[in-house]
């Protein structure tokens, strides 16, 4: 019996339409590069941070859970939740904080409005994990590391 799940489905649709809202680049999964130095925010949406130093990093991206609903079982009720991190960079950590929130809203704004498919739905903000910062030469790098969870029927 095959596993049938729409997190493939769900992640390509958060991605595709937060880059097509938003002016600053957004990945699908951890990038192999970060943008540069004069980019000042980005978005990574399936994993719980942008990079590391190892030299061949794992990354979780997300998580699903199934339950059978409904008289005599016959669909599947599927929530799922996406790692993600937001990227503030600039001069002071309340000016990248103020950029990776700005991401956040971003989300907020747009996701409601694009739900993917019929069967797709409320793929919102549902925790703030946490923030990190860190002071770099001429100025600060925030990260806030967050989950966007959806809700999706199977039948």
């Amino acid at each position: 019996m095959a596993i049938s799940t729409s997190i493939h489905d769900v992640i390509l649709t958060v991605v595709s339409t937060m880059q097509g809202a938003v002016t600053y680049e957004v990945f699908d999964g951890p990038p192999t590069k970060l943008p540069g130095r004069k980019e000042t925010k980005f978005l990574v949406i399936g994993a719980e941070s942008p990079l590391t130093d190892d030299e061949a990093p794992v990354y979780d991206a997300a998580t699903m859970a199934q339950e059978w609903k409904g008289l005599g079982q016959k669909r599947r009720e599927e929530e799922i939740r996406i790692n993600c991190v937001a990227v503030g960079k600039s001069t002071t950590v309340a000016i990248a904080r103020g950029l990776a929130v700005g991401i956040l809203d971003d989300i907020a704004t747009n996701l409601p409005v694009h739900p993917g498919s019929d069967n797709t739905y409320n793929a919102l903000i549902s925790e703030v994990n946490s923030t990190r910062v860190r002071n770099v030469p001429g100025g600060a790098v925030v990260q806030i590391q967050f989950t966007i969870s959806a809700h999706a029927n199977l039948f």
